[in-house]
């Protein structure tokens, strides 16, 4: 079969990184893979594509609105799609999803799959909402089956009217859940030769992780106001930031306006989180926009409490009082972090409810697994039954 995945940014990112696993687990499985992204890409995260995955960069594909730029890569991926003839092309994200299904119904691709990591009309304004809204119901018939990375996706979908119950699939986003369990946390000593001690020292220090791209979503600017606070009622406080974007600049200047110099540390994009999850006493996140971020699957599997601001899907995750806190807003995120660093007993208790939750859906196995049987269905359906109720489909479709 031949596959074409399409994202707006392939960068190191969720959703970047549940599409390099889709395309790796495909071409490992025979499938003829290509992989359409833009020009906002990373070499590290292209240099972890399997071997046989063909990567194509569509240089006029870009996340901000441009109805030039925009209608460039219409017209680039539609000629490149006529040229392969896919079987199947699976959009992920807002941008690619929407430019990608457009240009795979006028190359009259036979099945389009839309990837649901993040919902575009959530948390906008009135406008905003409207546009986005319009835009995924007008692409919304052509699409054959939607991929939601949580249950509060598809949920989020259905109330909205976009598509229907039987098109919508939720599938856990994969990653390499052994590697987040099994890892170990750094010693004093690695911290030490990797980030600056805070002021009380590492071996006093309550540490926070915050595992986040810097970019205004993630609202990292705003839960420093609140840290500022968290530190004067627990001196020993250190807020460790992963990660790396745009905001950078904003986030350091922010930490000097508060004097909170002594307590953060920015850590940067760190390819060994695991470890760094594994260290903290604490994880927590943010963002006002998200599918069920990949993060929040992966501080549980280091078996650590989650702070976080409630998001759709989150739930299954971060439960109230039994492995963490879901709030409203940054401001309420106050209360329970205070809570957690003050009272040992609640922050063990947490730590053992998010131990007894199972995360095995969000192996990489298990969503390549899924993915494959929800394509097998696809093609029953829109292309013919395989022969003799064969498993496998072709590897490629026949001109």
């Amino acid at each position: 079969m031949k596959i074409v995945h399409i994202i707006t940014r392939f960068i190191r990112g969720g959703a970047d990184e549940n599409t390099l696993y889709s395309c790796n687990g495909q071409a490992e499985q025979g499938h003829e893979v290509y992989l359409m992204y833009g020009r906002e890409n990373h070499a590290d995260i292209l240099g972890r594509l399997h071997p046989d995955v063909r990567p194509i960069c569509i240089d006029a594909l870009v996340r901000e609105v441009s109805p030039v730029k925009d209608l460039q890569a219409l017209l680039d991926m539609g000629l490149r799609l006529r040229k392969i003839r896919p079987d199947i092309v699976h959009t992920h994200t807002s941008k690619a999803g929407f430019v990608g299904r457009l240009a795979a119904m006028f190359s009259q691709s036979p099945i389009i799959v839309h990837g649901v990591h993040i919902l575009p009309f959530l948390n906008v304004g009135p406008m905003e909402r409207r546009i986005y809204l319009a835009c995924e119901k007008m692409l919304s018939p052509v699409t054959d089956a939607f991929v939601d990375v949580s249950a509060g996706m598809k949920t989020e979908c259905l109330v909205n009217r976009i598509g229907d119950e039987d098109r919508h699939h939720v599938i856990p986003s994969g990653m390499d859940v052994a590697a987040f369990q099994q890892a170990e946390p750094l010693s004093e000593a690695e911290l030490a030769a990797m980030a600056e001690a805070p002021v009380m020292g590492w071996a006093d220090a309550q540490v926070m992780l915050m595992v986040a791209a810097f970019e205004e979503r993630k609202r990292h600017v705003e839960f420093l106001d609140i840290f500022a606070r968290i530190v004067a009622a627990n001196p020993r406080a250190c807020l460790l930031l992963a990660g790396a974007g745009p905001l950078e600049p904003a986030i350091r200047a922010r930490i000097e306006a508060l004097g909170l110099a002594g307590h953060v540390r920015v850590i940067g994009f760190r390819k060994d989180i695991a470890r760094w999850i594994k260290t903290a006493q604490l994880c927590i996140l943010s963002s006002e926009r998200e599918g069920l971020p990949r993060v929040i699957v992966q501080y549980a599997l280091g078996g650590k409490p989650i702070i976080a601001t409630d998001l759709p899907g989150i739930d299954f995750i971060v439960q109230n009082d039994v492995t963490g806190f879901r709030v409203d807003t940054v401001e309420a995120m106050e209360r329970p972090i205070n809570l957690v660093l003050s009272h040992e007993p609640t922050s063990e208790r947490l730590e053992q409810g998010v131990r007894g939750i199972d995360l095995s859906p969000w192996s990489v196995s298990s969503m390549n697994e899924r993915l494959e049987a929800l394509y097998a269905d696809l093609w029953d359906r829109k292309i013919g039954p395989r022969q003799n109720g064969a498993e496998a489909f072709p590897a490629v479709r026949q001109a």
